[in-house]
């Protein structure tokens, strides 16, 4: 009882953390865009609507979202007195999978790189250069500034989840790479359980970078086709 207590206590710990980091990343939201929305795309530029890159980053980025997982509930399995994250496998899915979307600047689905290419696409008004797209409100008409402004709140949401957190160590140190600057850390956390609480924590701050993202992914989705289809 007292080992299963220490565990809750933990997990309590650990969710109120969260909530901490949260808390401050939605502090960036101020922009309301609440109520019926509705995107165009134009574009007379002579040339594809999307660059060679720009259609890969699309498909990949829609594709990628569309099967991102998020944790619902942390499952702990007893064995011989010894309590185990039952779903250990499930939230290293979890980290694995969001990995060249909050990690690796260099892959074209980077939320930075996402970002860059929905706010550029919204502030420009010529579409005899390149792809505009506007934003219509179903009360309040053309929003497309507030709507640019929204997504840079949330990009700067994104950011501040990914400083108060520890990628870097997990993606470097434990699930892709093997850092030496991380080994001692790393076996420390092993042993002693700790690697649990820090996935656990990890993976349920990834379900909120998916939300701060929904937008972005609505931009995309509309230039991106097909979807995958049925078997």
């Amino acid at each position: 009882m007292e080992q299963r207590r220490k565990i809750e206590e933990k997990l309590e710990a650990v969710r109120v953390d969260v909530e901490r980091i949260v808390s401050l990343a939605k502090a960036h939201l101020k922009t309301d865009i609440s109520g019926g929305i509705s995107f165009k795309y134009e574009i007379s530029a002579p040339h594809e609507v999307l660059t060679d890159f720009e259609r890969a980053q699309s498909i990949c980025f829609v594709a990628r979202f569309d099967a991102l997982p998020t944790i619902a509930s942390v499952d702990i399995n007893e064995i011989y007195g010894k309590f185990y994250l039952n779903n250990f496998s499930e939230m290293r899915s979890v980290l694995n999978e969001y990995r060249s979307i909050v990690q690796n600047k260099k892959d074209s689905i980077h939320y930075q790189k996402i970002h860059r290419f929905c706010r550029e696409k919204l502030l420009n008004t010529d579409h005899s250069k390149d792809l505009s797209i506007t934003v219509d409100h179903e009360n309040r008409g053309d929003i497309t500034q507030e709507f640019a402004k929204h997504l840079d709140e949330s990009y700067k949401a994104i950011k501040s989840l990914i400083q108060h957190c520890e990628f870097s160590y997990i993606y470097n140190g434990i699930l892709q790479h093997s850092d030496h600057r991380f080994s001692i850390r790393f076996l420390e956390d092993c042993s002693s359980g700790e690697a649990n609480y820090i996935f656990i924590k990890h993976a349920f701050v990834l379900g909120h970078i998916r939300d701060l993202l929904s937008w972005h992914y609505r931009l995309y989705l509309a230039l991106t086709f097909p979807k995958l289809g049925a078997m």
